[in-house]
Formats: structure tokens, sequence, C-alpha cells
């Protein structure tokens, strides 16, 4: 086939940049030790997430429920909904799909929280829950000076079990400069694994320390305290991800100043 015969409007994938883009986002999270849940929201197709799982994604993150129940459907069994679900009838679709697959969701708000819980006990399942923190963005998570009081409570919730806390550091996009970006993305980085030190010196249980943001993903990944890593955008690369200097023009490869001559990265 010819790209003559493709009509427009077409999404065509250079399927061995694709793969290459994988590969190379798996390795970096092995290097440095972290978990990898890439964020569908970018490509939302089955195929490119079996190949992101296939290359040792732990998990997904999705944006919304009726994704969640999508790649459930597939076969997929360990999701993260990365917005706080509210309303009855997607608690109760949440709690159905926790029946069947495991499930977790983010909370940064209390009534949520209660809600939540309730619906989860109605139905007899415990739902792992992350504390979303506001660094930055502004869009949704808890704000620094509540973040102790929410988490002491949703820890008491029946039907949650607290797991750990994370950040979309998603402000970096708003930067156009890398050395600025790097530095915006690692003092965000380090905000969320000071909070998750914290409320485990307040003896609650945090495991998982998230964050997820492919233009910031290079410069903070090697951060310790850091467990998981939810980047999306990184298998396409797209034309925002050139305009910010994350990739190089020419090559169209993944350039940082960070981990610029390190084995593979390139």
């Amino acid at each position: 086939m010819s790209l003559d015969s493709v009509d427009t409007p077409a999404l065509l994938v250079d399927d061995a940049r694709l793969d290459h883009n994988v590969r190379l986002m798996a390795r970096l999270g092995r290097q440095h030790g972290k978990r990898l849940r890439p964020h569908i929201k970018t490509h939302k197709t089955l195929e490119i997430a079996r190949r992101q799982r296939d290359h040792g994604a732990v998990g997904l993150t999705v944006a919304k429920l009726g994704e969640a129940e999508v790649y459930a459907a597939a076969g997929f069994d360990d999701l993260l909904v990365c917005y706080p679900i509210v309303g009855p009838l997607k608690l109760a679709r949440l709690a159905a799909l926790a029946q069947s697959v495991t499930v977790s969701t983010v909370v940064d708000n209390a009534g949520a929280a209660r809600d939540l819980a309730a619906a989860m006990t109605a139905a007899g399942v415990r739902l792992d829950v992350l504390l979303k923190l506001d660094v930055g963005m502004h869009r949704v998570g808890v704000e620094a000076g509540q973040v102790d009081r929410l988490a002491a409570a949703v820890a008491e919730l029946p039907g949650l079990r607290l797991r750990g806390v994370c950040i979309h550091e998603g402000s970096v996009y708003g930067e156009a400069d890398p050395a600025r970006r790097r530095t915006l993305g690692r003092d965000q980085v380090q905000q969320l694994v000071a909070t998750a030190e914290r409320l485990r010196g307040q003896g609650l249980p945090i495991e998982v320390v998230s964050c997820g943001s492919t233009p910031s993903m290079a410069d903070v990944i090697d951060i310790d305290g850091l467990t998981e890593v939810r980047p999306g955008n990184y298998v396409f690369y797209d034309a925002m991800q050139v305009a910010l200097g994350v990739i190089d023009p020419g090559t169209m490869r993944p350039v940082s100043a960070h981990h610029r001559g390190q084995p593979g990265w390139r």
C-alpha cells in the first residue's frame, strides 16, 4: 500500500518506532527499579497496551471508568482509574468491576472518599486507593495543607485500603525550557516522595509512590523513593513533544540532558 492510496483523515504509525519507544520506556523503568504503569489516554488501543504489558508493564492507567471496563473485558486485570470517580451510577459500576479484576482509583476529597467507601462496603469489596496530590497542576488533587488530615480519614474508611500517593506533574507541559522543566518536574516528584515519607512516619501504609508525565519522565525516574511511573504519550512522542524538545526532530529519538550518554537511551 502506498501513501497515495490512503484516504484522509488517517492515523499512520511507524511500527518500528512505536516498538522502540515501548521498549525504551520499559528499559528505563527496569534500569531505575520503577514499576511501569503506562497511561493509555494517548493511544487508547488494545494492541499497543498488550505490547506495553509484554514488555513488563505491571498494569495500566486509564482516565475514566469506561476505559477501565473496556480494558478489563480485553483481559487486562490490574487497572488504575487515575481520576476521582463520583456519583452513585459510576460507583456501582466501579464496585462491579472490582469484583472481577484488580482495579484501584484516586481520592482527593473527604466527602467523595466516604461515598466511595460506602459503595464498596455495600458491594462487599475492598478497593485500593491512592491519595492524589496537587503539586502544581491545579486540576484535581488535595492541597498540601490538607493532605495529612485526608490521608488519616481515608485510612479509617471501611471498604477502602489506602495504598499510596500519586501526582500528575502535567504542569511541566507549560515549561518550554528543558532545564527549567527538569527542575520543575524533580521538585514536584520530590514533594510527592517527601509527603509519602511523612505519612509513613504517622503510621500510614504508603506503599505506592506514583508519578506520570512524559516530558519530565527521563528527568525524574531516578529519584529515590519513587516506586511507579505512569507516562502515556511516550508511545508516539507526538508533535507536542517535539515542540517541547523532548525528542530530537531530526532523529525522532528522545533527548534528555540528564540521561544523555547513558546506554540505550537514544
